[in-house]
């Protein structure tokens, strides 16, 4: 039986997946490397060195396109907002005593935005994002880290995400893993054969189970 739900951010309850999209081809544009959108948008919810580094190796142009990204999602980042069901969703499993965790690649200051967006403050027990780990996603160390700060085992947590990123990173942390669709990059079949144990349209429809048992 499930005590822990690990949730994550973007594309999962947030609506920035293509925000994201979008500042990455624009920082890879002004650093001379042009990335179809299509590409970078399935690497949207790794780690940025990892995203990045899918398409160029170079240390210098590396620091420089992440550098660029920040500045162009500053931009960009008003324009997110939370998706169908996600704010119900946080304060349903609060309100049936889950303990509910943010589990993001997302920076800091993306962080108090999404907080704000989703009036989650009074309702998540903490968060775990990519700086506080060696490896960020797909590795599982974001969701071993969870682990560890909730005092909860696998079996007692369950993860939501929306890139097969996140289930293949919470499965290999032996959590299981429902997905969504909501971060538009992935079908169901590829999120059931990340691992995921269910594939919804959205938190919405989340609403309508009995998740996360």
């Amino acid at each position: 039986m499930a005590r822990v739900v690990v949730l994550d951010v973007d594309g999962t309850l947030m609506d920035t997946n293509y925000l994201h999209t979008e500042a990455w081809a624009r920082a890879f544009e002004e650093a001379g490397h042009r990335v179809p959108r299509v590409k970078l948008h399935k690497e949207i919810g790794k780690g940025a060195e990892l995203l990045i580094r899918e398409f160029v190796d170079d240390d210098d142009a590396v620091e420089e396109i992440q550098n660029l990204h920040t500045e162009f999602y500053e931009g960009f980042q008003k324009f997110g907002h939370p998706l169908p069901g996600a704010k119900e969703l946080i304060s349903s499993l609060k309100g049936r005593g889950y303990e509910v965790w943010f589990v993001t690649s997302a920076k800091d200051e993306e962080l108090e935005h999404h907080m704000q967006e989703l009036e989650a403050e009074d309702y998540i027990a903490g968060v775990v994002n990519s700086s506080s780990v060696d490896n960020p996603k797909p590795a599982p160390d974001i969701f071993e880290e969870a682990l560890r700060r909730a005092g909860s085992t696998a079996e007692e947590t369950v993860a939501l995400g929306d890139a097969r990123w996140d289930v293949e990173a919470a499965r290999d942390a032996g959590i299981r893993t429902v997905a969504v669709l909501s971060g538009g990059a992935f079908h169901t079949q590829d999120l059931e054969e990340a691992g995921a144990v269910a594939v919804y349209e959205d938190c919405a429809a989340i609403l309508e189970t009995d998740f996360p048992e």
